[in-house]
């Protein structure tokens, strides 16, 4: 075999060889970009947004009324009827224990906020829990003078409840039920498993 045909053979097996290369790295190619297809996307997120199931609201919902403070009041009231010789002259002394707190059994599905991982809880604000907290046992009549009705004693009654409920729904009074009622359904509602909670109440600016 001459020098001539030894480079042509050369050659040939080379050009082969070049061709095997490049057919292999196609087929490669190919076989990855398949690959790549066949892999699906997949987004990974910690987050999840939190919420209460009907069944929590409802058992929030079964606490009802909710005292955080209660207020002893003691009040006289008086009335005078004027005459044309004698004033007829009525004192009585009232007693009653003003009970404020939240009235949790008017909750609704509207109470609940996701906010992320945060949950808004709004409440009804705070408020006399019972309007007939005067014990009529206790009433005593301090002075009487005349002739008085049914209709004159119960207005003694209106007025002594109306003074009472002034001095126990004091701004004072209201802001310290709040911050006790916020701190307690945090703490419930931490046991029931959410973390971030906030407390709004309805009224309150």
């Amino acid at each position: 075999m001459d020098r001539k045909t030894v480079i042509t053979c050369c050659s040939i097996a080379a050009i082969a060889l070049f061709t095997l290369v490049v057919a292999g790295c196609i087929v490669l190619f190919f076989i990855g970009k398949a690959k790549e297809s066949a892999t699906p996307d997949i987004t990974v997120t910690n987050r999840t947004e939190v919420f209460m199931t009907p069944a929590q609201i409802e058992s929030l919902r079964d606490l009802g009324q909710w005292e955080f403070l209660a207020v002893n009041n003691e009040e006289l009231v008086d009335t005078v009827r004027r005459g044309i010789l004698f004033d007829d002259h009525l004192v009585r002394i009232y007693y009653g224990t003003c009970r404020l707190g939240l009235d949790l059994s008017r909750l609704d599905s509207t109470a609940v906020t996701p906010v992320g991982q945060s949950l808004i809880l709004t409440v009804p604000d705070v408020q006399l829990l019972d309007s007939n907290f005067i014990d009529e046992a206790r009433t005593r009549t301090f002075h009487e003078e005349g002739r008085w009705s049914g209709a004159d004693r119960n207005d003694l009654y209106l007025r002594a409840r109306q003074r009472m409920t002034a001095r126990a729904m004091t701004q004072a009074n209201i802001s310290n039920c709040r911050l006790l009622a916020e701190a307690q359904l945090q703490q419930l509602l931490h046991a029931m498993g959410f973390q971030e909670v906030k407390i709004e109440f309805i009224g309150n600016p």
